[in-house]
């Protein structure tokens, strides 16, 4: 991440901006039916750690005085709306996805006639280029 960070920085010419955006380990995936919250995903550890190392990464930058931060937090969005067993496909293929919390998949089996919706939280930081 630092020399993909170096890379970025060579790229934006002073003064430019430099946008930070992933997947926010902090705030779990929500699953959503009618609008409402009904249980939630849980993140593999592998991925929980690779933020962790980006975190660092670009902590590390900043120390450089290569980037100034400007501004950071995070955002929720939506995916498109899905069945159950989509989900379940989705679920099982994601490198980051590690499965259902606690009752989450007997609530979904529940009421399978509505889509699903998983909300994801998104982490940005914004910095300009020193």
């Amino acid at each position: 991440m630092v020399d993909a960070l170096h890379e970025a920085h060579r790229a934006v010419r002073p003064g430019g901006t430099l946008i930070d955006l992933r997947p926010d380990s902090d705030h779990p995936p929500r699953v959503l039916r009618a609008g409402r919250t009904i249980g939630g995903l849980y993140e593999r550890r592998d991925a929980i750690s690779d933020n962790h190392f980006s975190d660092r990464a670009v902590a590390r930058v900043v120390r450089e005085g290569l980037l100034k931060p400007l501004r950071s937090g995070q955002f929720w969005y939506s995916m498109p709306p899905m069945d159950l067993p989509a989900l379940d496909d989705w679920v099982a293929e994601s490198r980051r996805i590690g499965g259902y919390t606690r009752g989450t998949h007997a609530a979904l089996a529940h009421d399978a006639g509505r889509p699903i919706v998983v909300r994801r939280a998104l982490a940005y930081g914004i910095y300009r280029r020193l």
